[in-house]
């Protein structure tokens, strides 16, 4: 068989070898093209893993947490694949990444470079460390016997057009510090979750959050606050003791206790934020000082049935008050703190 020498060949198979080429060109095009279109539109799943270090403070009356935190966003992305030999580290507004956000951050601080370490595969790792306030908006009904659910919830923005998914990382579990500097509460436990996260009535977002719970520690309040509060209640009734003839001994005594009561509504107003609703401390405070009342009025009526020259039934009153107030505060209080 002979060769063919397509030197030789007309014009017509010249045009046509060209045309194939040309083809050939253009499809190759077009499924490069159509494969990078693919790896645009398909979702890009970021793994996250947060880790607690510290818990410094909980402000109920700033409705705020402040912690430090350390967080960890990885992803594969075949567009940031390089020859290698190892890892190489970029900053993050070089390169097409995703931008990440605590939704609820205020005040913070980072102690690491905004960069991301991409491994030849096209692995890129980010890592975040923060300290800072977090608003948490609370629900303080119970206060001093509440506890609450602190949340850090975090979305993806900007960087890239498609759609970005976060998940927990398989490779690295988030974690919570078992010994912290907040003294007054107590962590129960926490979680991590993907899910929608509002931004108005009307809007939401996909995000990773990561929550724990936290108990208050009531010792202090009891100690500080509730029992001395029975006792000053407990000292208005001594004018149940005193002889109605004694007005001034009388008034004095309740006076002292209603003037008590209002120097611990002012000490007690600095721990809790202004709110449309009352707590148990509060209830608490208003029995105590509406039972106090009561026995500066009684005093006032026992005065003057003494005055009138009805004393018997001044001291009758004396008398029954000594029973029915500490029944009545005794239920109030169940009533506000059980």
């Amino acid at each position: 068989m002979k060769s063919r020498d397509f030197t030789k060949t007309g014009p017509v198979a010249m045009v046509a070898h060209a045309c194939v080429l040309v083809v050939v060109v253009c499809l190759l095009g077009a499924a490069v093209s159509h494969a990078a279109t693919d790896e645009a539109d398909s979702p890009l799943t970021v793994y996250v893993a947060v880790g607690v270090l510290d818990v410094d403070e909980i402000s109920s009356a700033d409705q705020r947490f402040t912690i430090n935190y350390f967080a960890q966003f990885r992803w594969v992305d075949s567009r940031l694949a390089h020859d290698g030999p190892g890892t190489i580290r970029r900053d993050i507004t070089d390169i097409t990444a995703p931008r990440f956000l605590i939704l609820n951050q205020q005040k913070v601080w980072s102690s690491l470079l905004n960069v991301v370490d991409i491994t030849p595969e096209g692995e890129a790792v980010f890592r975040q460390r923060l300290w800072g306030d977090f608003s948490q908006p609370l629900r303080l009904h119970d206060f001093p016997f509440d506890k609450h659910t602190f949340e850090l919830p975090m979305v993806s923005f900007g960087g890239l057009e498609q759609q970005v998914i976060m998940a927990p990382d398989p490779q690295r579990s988030s974690l919570i510090a078992d010994n912290l500097s907040v003294a007054d509460w107590r962590i129960l436990g926490y979680q991590t979750e993907v899910r929608e996260i509002p931004l108005t009535n009307d809007v939401s977002v996909q995000g990773f959050v990561f929550s724990f719970e936290a108990e208050r520690i009531f010792t202090h309040y009891v100690v500080k606050y509730i029992i001395p509060l029975f006792l000053i209640v407990m000292m208005s009734w001594v004018v149940f003791w005193i002889d109605p003839t004694e007005a001034g001994s009388q008034l004095s005594v309740a006076v002292t206790a209603t003037l008590t009561l209002i120097a611990y509504h002012i000490a007690l107003a600095g721990k809790l934020p202004d709110i449309p609703y009352l707590t148990r401390m509060d209830l608490f405070l208003f029995c105590s000082t509406l039972l106090v009342f009561v026995a500066l009025v009684e005093v006032v009526l026992t005065s003057r049935l003494a005055r009138s020259d009805r004393v018997e039934l001044a001291r009758q009153y004396d008398f029954y008050s000594r029973m029915v107030f500490p029944a009545a505060y005794l239920a109030a209080a169940a009533w506000a703190l059980l």
